[in-house]
This record gives structure tokens, C-alpha cells and sequence, in this order.
């Protein structure tokens, strides 16, 4: 969105901002890629209630917030700390720290090409987003031994050529992991054999059950990436919170901070 010459974000977008002056009625902040200042109220900093609000963030603070309200004409932009989940903030703290180090790899790679490049770094950058899930994910996929998919996207060769040697200079391959843990209660008689049933997993799927102790189990997810971990922990926990009522169980679930 822009206004008045000034590049604002959008509705309901997740942003890095940085806490600048804090207020007993709120703080306010500089949003990260934005020449525009944003207003965090103290409604807005926790779901329950904020006595002061310096107990909950502090002046040079950097944090995800998610803008909830625009007024573009007085340059105005609102957001929120609580309506933030912790997965939201770590994909998004994830998502800039990958973005930064594509442009690092770029610029490698561009200088290996030397002069006279036939496509320009934010083209290939561009490029690579549209044809990946990121442009960082180029660099992956030949570390996942995938180097065709390099060529496939819309670059030109000698960019193609300098990614795959910066990948493989460059890039090891990294193993992300996520956990919950799952309260599974059945009191049938054959409660046993129903919980084993629910929490069996296939093998090498990714997924590893750990027992804690009646009714607990750590639920642990490892992938590629956080996305892929998120979207496969979904899927298996969905699937249970479906079932386990059925079978007569009483289930929870509740994530746990990503490594």
C-alpha cells in the first residue's frame, strides 16, 4: 500500500517492528521495511491484563506484531502483539533471516559470474521466489540434490551455474524440528490398545511419539523447514483431535517452542 509517497503494510500482515517509546497507554514502534511508524496499544500487547506494560516489552525491543488497523490518510497504522501466535512469530522471524542470507548467497554468486551478469541479482531473487517456496529454497534444493529444479526456474544459465557451485560451497543441510504435547485420556477397556492405535506413526514419516507419562506424550516433528514441520504436526494432530472422540478419548493438544 502506498500513501502520500510513503510505502505502508497491509491489513492483517505480519511485521517486524522495534519498539521505540513506550507509554502507560502503548508503545510506539519502527516497522522493519517501512518508512512509517506504527502505534502498539496496550489493549493489544496480551490477551490478559496488563497492569504495566513494561512487563511485557521493553524500549529497543524487536518483536512480530500483526497490523489490525490502517487509516491511510492519516498515515496511521495499528497492531497487535497478542493476536501473534508463537508459531506465527518464529515463521516470521524464520522468514526474514532467510531472506537476508538468499541476498548474502546471491552476491556470491553473482561474483562468480563477473561482469556483464544477464540478469540483474533482485531479477534472479524475484525469479527464484516465484518458482520456489523462497528464494533461499533454490539453494536447498541442490543440497537435496535437485539441481535440475535450478534450471527450471526462469533464469539464465550463467546464473544457474553460480548457484548450484554457491549452494554447494555454502549450504548444509539443515533438519528442523517442532514439538507439542499430546494429553490422550481413555477410559475404556481396551484404553491401551486405542491410544496405541491413535499415536501409531509410519515409519521414517518424520514423526516421533515419546511417552512422558500417563496421559502425556511428546509429539516431535522434524523437516526441511518450519513450514513443512508445521503443515506435517497439522495434519497427524488434526487427524487425532478427529478420531479420539469418537473412540471415547479425551484428547489436548498444546505446541511447544521450535529448535
Amino acid at each position: 500500500m502506498e500513501t502520500k509517497g510513503k510505502k505502508m503494510p497491509q491489513f492483517d500482515e505480519l511485521v517486524i517492528v522495534t519498539v521505540s517509546k513506550i507509554f502507560p497507554y502503548g508503545a510506539f514502534c519502527k516497522m522493519e521495511g517501512y518508512d512509517q511508524d506504527a502505534f502498539l496499544h496496550v489493549s493489544e500487547v496480551s490477551s490478559g491484563w496488563v497492569k504495566n506494560i513494561r512487563n511485557f516489552i521493553r524500549e529497543g525491543q524487536r518483536i512480530v506484531v500483526r497490523v489490525h488497523r490502517i487509516v491511510p490518510e492519516k498515515n496511521i497504522v495499528d497492531v497487535s502483539l497478542k493476536r501473534v501466535t508463537e508459531a506465527e512469530q518464529q515463521r516470521k522471524l524464520e522468514e526474514i533471516k532467510r531472506d537476508k542470507r538468499v541476498v548474502k548467497l546471491l552476491e556470491v554468486a553473482q561474483a562468480k559470474i563477473g561482469k556483464n551478469p544477464k540478469m540483474t541479482l533482485d531479477e534472479v531473487k524475484k525469479a527464484l521466489g516465484a518458482h520456489f517456496e523462497d528464494a533461499f529454497s533454490a539453494f536447498e534444493e541442490v543440497v537435496n540434490g535437485k539441481e535440475d529444479e535450478i534450471r527450471n526456474a526462469k533464469i539464465s544459465e550463467d546464473w544457474a551455474n553460480a548457484i548450484i557451485e554457491t549452494a554447494k560451497e555454502n549450504i548444509k543441510k539443515q533438519i528442523r524440528h517442532i514439538n507439542g504435547i499430546l494429553t490422550l485420556k481413555c477410559t475404556k477397556e481396551n484404553g491401551i490398545e486405542v491410544v496405541k492405535e491413535l499415536l501409531k506413526v509410519k515409519e521414517n514419516s518424520g514423526i516421533k511419539i515419546s511417552y512422558l507419562g500417563a496421559p502425556y506424550y511428546l509429539v516431535s516433528v522434524e523437516e526441511e523447514d518450519f513450514k513443512k514441520c508445521e503443515k506435517k504436526m497439522k495434519i497427524f494432530v488434526d487427524n487425532i483431535l478427529k478420531v479420539a472422540p469418537k473412540k471415547e478419548c479425551e484428547v489436548k493438544f498444546e505446541r511447544k517452542e521450535q529448535n
